[in-house]
């Protein structure tokens, strides 16, 4: 009886894990529906603002070893 128990312990547990997994794929896959669209509807609108500042890059000057500074 004690091993009937068991694995019925071991279904129920198990059963439970593949419900929350299923749960989670499904919700997984709405968002990024929705990230997908909401991505898609903003290259619709056209060339945006870059708020992102592009700076000039300067080239590296060489570094000066201890003997030269000397």
């Amino acid at each position: 009886m004690l091993l009937v128990d068991a694995v019925h312990a071991i279904e129920t547990v198990g059963g439970i894990c593949l419900g929350i997994s299923a749960v989670t794929f499904i919700l997984l896959g709405v968002f990024v529906e929705i990230r997908r669209k909401s991505r898609d509807e903003l290259a619709k609108r056209g060339p945006q603002l870059d708020l992102v500042a592009k700076t000039d890059k300067k080239p590296l000057s060489k570094k000066v070893t201890s003997r030269e500074a000397a």
